[in-house]
């Protein structure tokens, strides 16, 4: 696993390791080029070749779009957009060499509906949604499949503040047809789905975990 931070990294490794799944923590900023690399080249020695990619790296910065500086858009476009490309790019090339391997980009239901306050967010799922799709077809003969998942709330550190809000439970019920946000486990099939044999024939999809929340 990869995490910007070592200490955050370790931490998370710690915990699966618990919980009686072998992991190991990688130091990366995905949004740099020479990092991504090095994480690569240091997943392959000690791992071994890389089989299956979740580009799961995301930030987001909640404002009016007149409030937003070109700071915060290129902060958040370089984590959740070029960080995605960059990633899939340096294992992709060695998915390509092997003619194997299985990528699955983090995505959301914002890459298909417009959120008040999230601008440049939206724009960058969008844009992995976009790339997911460009990515399937330059390889769809490579034995390389890139799909992603398309999330509506996940009950993860990026919706904190939002679960302290007692109206965010309102705007559940009223958005969601299930009335509740999704849990890790909720994204679980579905990526195993797309990581196997399974999911062979299916490549270049954005497919939506979001609890009815797209259909509307």
């Amino acid at each position: 696993m990869v995490n910007r931070t070592e200490t955050a990294g370790k931490k998370a490794a710690f915990g699966l390791n618990e919980e009686g799944i072998e992991a190991k923590a990688f130091p990366c900023d995905v949004s740099r080029k020479e990092d991504v690399e090095t994480m690569v080249e240091a997943v392959e020695e000690t791992l071994g070749p890389v089989d299956i990619l979740v580009n799961s790296a995301g930030i987001n910065i909640r404002k009016k779009a007149l409030e937003f500086d070109p700071a915060e858009w290129n902060q958040i476009l370089d984590i959740n957009l070029k960080g995605t490309f960059l990633t899939c790019q340096t294992v992709g090339r060695r998915m390509v060499e092997r003619r194997s391997g299985h990528i699955v980009n983090i995505s959301s239901v914002a890459a298909f509906i417009g959120l008040t306050d999230r601008a440049p967010y939206c724009a960058s799922k969008g844009g992995v949604s976009q790339l997911t799709k460009v990515l399937a077809i330059e390889w769809a003969t490579s034995g390389v499949t890139v799909n992603a998942i398309g999330p509506g709330y996940v009950r993860t550190p990026l919706i904190t503040e939002l679960l302290k809000d007692s109206a965010f439970q309102k705007t559940i019920d009223t958005q969601v047809p299930m009335k509740r946000i999704a849990e890790t486990e909720d994204l679980q099939g579905i990526l195993l789905v797309l990581c196997s044999k399974a999911g062979a024939y299916i490549t270049g999809q954005t497919i939506y975990v979001d609890g009815g929340w797209s259909i509307w």
